[in-house]
């Protein structure tokens, strides 16, 4: 994460009421089975000309077991599908590796460094930026399933969300 203060009640609240106003992105509460919070899950800097996005998520730790890797599969599918992206970007700090490895299982591709981009712990650090096409993903989310279908078949994801016209996808 960007953010590594303390965020207060207030700073949490204006950020939701924020949201609520914002077409530029769209977060979600990622949720267990008794409704119990265990992370978010958000598309940003929604571009609905360009049909491009970024996204990123962030769980508990006792969120594991290979949720993150559900999570991914069910989110890819959910952004191109139902809010019709073309390109989906997404940017990991620099030393998360085990981050861009998954992003990679998922076909992303590493686009970039932004070095020396942001400060993290007092210390100035790189921004790595992966990216994925919509057709990238459409011939590739098959063999992606068939790898990873132990993991991803563990859990049962479901995103609601209503689109402008009101529809839940």
């Amino acid at each position: 994460m960007y953010t590594d203060h303390i965020i207060g009640i207030d700073e949490h609240l204006k950020w939701i009421n924020h949201l609520k106003t914002d077409d530029k992105q769209i977060v979600f509460a990622v949720l267990d089975e008794q409704n119990v919070p265990l992370g978010v899950i958000s598309v940003n800097a929604l571009d609905r000309k360009h049909k491009k996005a970024d996204w990123a998520y962030y769980l508990t730790s006792s969120a594991r077991g290979g949720l993150g890797s559900a999570l991914e599969y069910s989110f890819i599918n959910f952004v191109f599908g139902s809010l019709g992206i073309q390109k989906l970007n997404c940017e990991v700090i620099s030393g998360n590796d085990a981050v861009i490895k998954l992003h990679e299982k998922f076909l992303f591709q590493k686009e970039g460094i932004r070095r020396s981009n942001i400060i993290k712990d007092g210390k100035r650090i790189d921004v790595h930026f992966l990216g994925l096409t919509r057709d990238e993903w459409d011939v590739g989310k098959s063999a992606v399933y068939e790898k990873y279908s132990g993991v991803l078949d563990k859990f049962s994801i479901s995103i609601e969300w209503k689109s402008e016209d009101e529809k839940t996808v």
